[in-house]
């Protein structure tokens, strides 16, 4: 089947069990959405995978890409195999020595991605993803303090795997609250929709949002010492972060001809 069809067939119920506990959804994934943007700064990338087999044992795989790769290997199915099934499959099928621990957890937040709203709803589950898709390992005991630059990422990753699960009145006040914490007070896409109370507090908001997108494009950090000036350089790291997760996703795609 092509990845089309891929996309299109509606994926079966499963669950990771740690996480999960709503009944699942029907679900598509799509790519589309893709930006063309080179981030300014590419994110390092160690030992660059030349095919899947290499990709499964690099930590720097996309978390879509390993999805899609099984998507398109076993479609709908790995959804219902264990984590122990999959750890045994992948290196029979993909050629692979061994998957790196931190890609098993990449492939579980995008299961439960797939399978249930959690990820939009509830602040602990997009925690536990949001450590997953940005490399590194969910710590269910202690809470994880995730930048503004992590949650977009986890957001964008999200947001190509589905976009029909609106994001709940918890996530959007606990975004929020990432936001002040990172003193970021103009959210910007994927999580423009993210409201900042600014009351009281010194700047010019309505002037950095109406300067942000020549500063996007340009990829230029401004150098005064406003106030303004220092929030649109903070959003800028940001957008070079996820610009640069965006860059790697379509460099790995490539190699999804070789599955």
């Amino acid at each position: 089947m092509s990845l089309d069809g891929i996309f299109e067939q509606q994926l079966a119920r499963a669950r990771w069990p740690y996480l999960l506990e709503e009944e699942p959804t029907v679900v598509v994934e799509t790519t589309q959405g893709d930006e063309q943007e080179t981030p300014t700064i590419p994110e390092p990338v160690e030992k660059q995978a030349g095919s899947m087999s290499s990709l499964f044992c690099n930590a720097q795989a996309h978390p879509l890409v390993l999805d899609l790769a099984l998507l398109q290997k076993y479609q709908a199915d790995w959804l219902r195999w264990e984590y122990e099934t999959l750890l045994h499959r992948i290196p029979q099928d993909f050629n692979t020595p061994t998957v790196a621990d931190v890609n098993m957890e990449k492939l579980q937040a995008c299961k439960t991605l797939h399978l249930v709203d959690d990820f939009w709803t509830k602040w602990e589950v997009f925690n536990a993803c949001t450590a997953a898709l940005n490399g590194s390992f969910a710590d269910f005991e202690r809470l994880q303090v995730h930048s503004v630059a992590e949650c977009m990422l986890a957001a964008d990753i999200a947001s190509r795997v589905r976009a029909d699960v609106p994001w709940s009145s918890e996530l959007r006040a606990f975004l929020a609250t990432v936001h002040l914490h990172d003193g970021i007070l103009v959210p910007t896409a994927p999580l423009d929709f993210v409201q900042v109370d600014t009351t009281g507090l010194p700047g010019d908001y309505a002037e950095v949002a109406k300067r942000w997108p020549a500063v996007r494009a340009t990829g230029q950090a401004p150098r005064g010492a406003s106030i303004e000036d220092e929030q649109l350089r903070r959003m800028l790291v940001c957008w070079r972060y996820l610009a640069a997760s965006r860059a790697r996703f379509q460099e790995q795609i490539a190699l999804l001809k070789h599955v």
